[in-house]
């Protein structure tokens, strides 16, 4: 995520030769197709059609009485293939708010009314993300791609990330879609609480997207988005998700969700300062955040796509 002031940075291979393997596998799968008939047999791969495409997942929980909690998660996605490019567009976030324990009595001993704290938020993250494709062949095509996210309670209050790069589509039919991708990204971060570090770097990105479907309406899904930093081999970065997709109807179906956040490197959070005996200092240092987040959500998802061909 950053580098401290104090520290001088020593570039890292580790993304460089990530690039060099995922180039290597992309040329040897390339190279076991001998003729073009067969890269796009519709049996092994399928040719992705154009038109738009679309999902919407929603989740909400909310609970009251003794306590009350609530909860609201959202995300999108959108995407306009072409014959030979493709844009697309995703948001989404969650916020979760919820009372303390805490109950306080207003009134005298013989007449007085119980409160409970109102809700406040514990949880609030959100992204915001452009991408856009280019066919350079069946299976090969370059990318580009922008996005924002800001994540307080784990001390981001903006994270820019530009990335390029190339991808390859391994699998492709009707049955498990695999596609990987790796590229060159500038990051560029501000924080909750400002240490003096280096907040902006050029890095390197590897990711892919794994689609399996396991029974006629249900569908295993698996994303990973990993960053690293090249001036820092400390310093990188992963989102991994893993999903269920039930689907209901040719529309509507639900799913289930784990995800996971981890960062080498966390933000900092001002914590005020005790004394061994619990008496407050006055004081307040500085203390990393852990370095792991993780949600498991079941949302409601709505999904578009073009007719299929008969």
């Amino acid at each position: 995520m950053r580098v401290p002031a104090f520290t001088k940075a020593r570039p890292t291979l580790v993304a460089t030769l990530a690039l060099l393997a995922f180039a290597s596998l992309a040329r040897a799968q390339q190279n076991a197709t001998p003729t073009a008939k067969a890269a796009t047999d519709d049996k092994a791969f399928k040719i992705d059609a154009p038109g738009l495409y679309a999902n919407a997942d929603l989740s909400y929980v909310l609970t009251s009485g003794n306590s009350s909690t609530s909860s609201l998660g959202f995300k999108g996605d959108i995407t306009r293939r072409f014959t030979r490019h493709a844009i697309g567009f995703a948001a989404g976030g969650i916020r979760t708010s919820s009372s303390t324990d805490t109950r306080v009595a207003v009134g005298t001993p013989d007449d007085f009314e119980v409160r409970i704290p109102d809700a406040e938020p514990t949880a609030a993250a959100y992204y915001a993300r452009g991408r856009y494709d280019y066919k350079l062949s069946e299976r090969l095509f370059y990318t580009a791609g922008a996005g924002w996210e800001r994540n307080r309670f784990s001390g981001i209050e903006n994270r820019w990330v530009v990335d390029t790069g190339l991808g390859y589509v391994f699998l492709n039919s009707d049955r498990t879609v695999f596609r990987g991708a790796a590229g060159i990204t500038y990051t560029s971060e501000d924080f909750t609480v400002d240490d003096g570090g280096d907040s902006s770097f050029i890095g390197g990105r590897l990711g892919w997207d794994f689609r399996h479907k396991l029974l006629a309406t249900t569908t295993f899904t698996h994303s990973l988005i990993f960053d690293q930093s090249f001036e820092d081999g400390s310093d990188f970065r992963f989102d991994a998700q893993f999903g269920l997709h039930v689907a209901m109807n040719a529309k509507l179906g639900l799913k289930v969700n784990w995800r996971i956040l981890y960062d080498n490197q966390p933000a900092f959070a001002e914590v005020p300062l005790f004394t061994p005996g619990g008496v407050p200092t006055g004081l307040t240092v500085l203390a990393p955040y852990k370095k792991t987040d993780q949600g498991l959500s079941v949302s409601l998802v709505f999904s578009i796509a073009p007719p299929k061909k008969s």
